[in-house]
């Protein structure tokens, strides 16, 4: 079994689900997501997030690489939509080429975050916004108990340039304090859509 994840342009998450549902995966979902803009237009237009769905599914093995064919055939251009896949049954060591990297961090650090990992070799990014509910500070308004504000920046990077992103950003990011913000990857097994890295 693979979780597979397609992270595409806003609306056209309901296609990739109805998609993914005639081709049989489980569990299909969708979030509201933003990408780091690599175009220099629309830096130029201040424009620095571009508005994504994160579809989420469960795909049985023998499923995978045809689904992945198929549904690749529907991206617009590279880069546009990227789809990945990790597996979720599998033990011991595991050799691919890319890592999902998962960032929670306040969401005041996310471009930080996006910054940090791009100056050492990533591209994109995609962020997607939340609440933490741990041991942070919490505020109280009008009796409602406040939870803080979180990020979860998502990045799929060559396992040759990983290690030099995940320890820039604990050491930049002070991750070993408490509440600093969680760092951890995933193995992706299948990539389509994604601009090759450097």
């Amino acid at each position: 079994m693979k979780y597979l994840r397609i992270i595409t342009n806003r609306s056209k998450g309901s296609k990739f689900m109805q998609q993914l549902q005639a081709y049989g995966a489980k569990y299909i979902s969708c979030l509201l997501a933003e990408g780091s803009a690599n175009d220099h237009i629309l830096e130029v237009l201040g424009i620095n997030k571009e508005r994504k769905e994160i579809v989420s599914a469960l795909v049985n093995d023998s499923l995978v690489k045809d689904l992945l064919d198929k549904l690749s055939d529907k991206f617009d251009k590279k880069n546009t939509s990227i789809m990945f896949t990790t597996p979720i049954d599998k033990k011991g060591e595991i050799n691919m080429e890319y890592e999902a990297l998962y960032v929670i961090v306040d969401k005041s650090n996310a471009d930080r975050v996006i910054d940090i990992s791009q100056k050492h070799g990533a591209r994109g990014a995609t962020i997607v916004h939340g609440r933490g509910s741990g041991i942070q500070k919490k505020s109280v308004f009008l009796n409602m108990v406040i939870e803080p504000e979180k990020d979860i920046v998502i990045m799929l990077i060559k396992k040759d340039i990983a290690e030099k992103i995940k320890s820039a950003l604990y050491d930049s990011l002070e991750l070993n304090q408490d509440s600093n913000g969680i760092l951890f990857s995933l193995p992706v097994s299948d990539v389509r859509g994604l601009v090759d890295q450097k």
